[in-house]
């Protein structure tokens, strides 16, 4: 008897140990106000995605049918960010395949399974999401001016800049970059390639994503052009 009295008080107190860290846990996640979190990465069986293809291959709406039947399969929060890759430039259907933090802005790894490629977006600065992906927000009037692109211009006069898939394939990642004042720069790379399907890549355009201390988006700057 002696000894379950003894035994009583000290399970109580785990108990109340592990209440307390469940309790912290889930002030901190309440706490964090970031738009995009782990909770909107999905993970799909590949026989999920093939179940959704299949559903959707007859259908003149892919992208709202994708989101549907993915309804089916993923957290709402997962379907949410799905969504909002509708309302992105250019607009296109995917999930989030991946979140990983880097301080006030964090890099999201989109897949597009329809397309056979996965791209990165900034997220939780301001604004929320950035496709970085787009380059029709690159300042690629300042890239024509390098003198390295003049370069290759004369031999290459059809070249344009492209986001090349092995740019964004497994285990790649931005560069970041801490700089003075907690800004961050996020470097990112892209290809300039003739237009034809089987040309190699001529040389590799980088450009960076410049965030203040609070997250806000500064804006995109050319850095360099590389020949291969």
């Amino acid at each position: 008897m002696n000894f379950i009295k003894l035994r009583l008080p000290a399970a109580a107190a785990l108990i109340c140990v592990a209440f307390f860290v469940t309790f912290l846990q889930v002030k901190a996640n309440e706490e964090t106000d970031d738009p995009v979190s782990s909770s909107a990465v999905w993970s799909p069986e590949s026989d999920d995605l093939v179940e959704i293809s299949l559903g959707c291959s007859d259908v003149g709406d892919y992208a709202h049918c994708f989101i549907g039947q993915m309804e089916g399969f993923a957290s709402s929060e997962a379907v949410s960010f799905s969504k909002s890759l509708l309302q992105q430039s250019p607009s296109r259907t995917g999930y989030l395949k991946e979140l990983h933090e880097a301080g006030m802005v964090d890099v999201g790894v989109v897949a597009y399974p329809r397309d056979n490629f996965q791209g990165w977006m900034l997220l939780n600065g301001t604004p929320a999401i950035i496709n970085v992906d787009d380059v029709a927000r690159l300042p690629q009037s300042a890239m024509k001016k390098d003198a390295q692109f003049k370069a290759l211009e004369t031999r290459y006069s059809q070249m344009s800049l492209v986001v090349d898939p092995e740019q964004r394939k497994d285990g790649t990642m931005p560069q970041v970059l801490n700089l003075n004042g907690g800004r961050e720069r996020f470097m990112v790379d892209y290809s300039l390639k003739a237009p034809c399907p089987s040309c190699t890549t001529i040389a590799q355009a980088s450009f960076a994503f410049d965030f203040d201390a609070t997250g806000k988006f500064l804006g995109v700057q050319f850095v360099k052009v590389v020949p291969r």
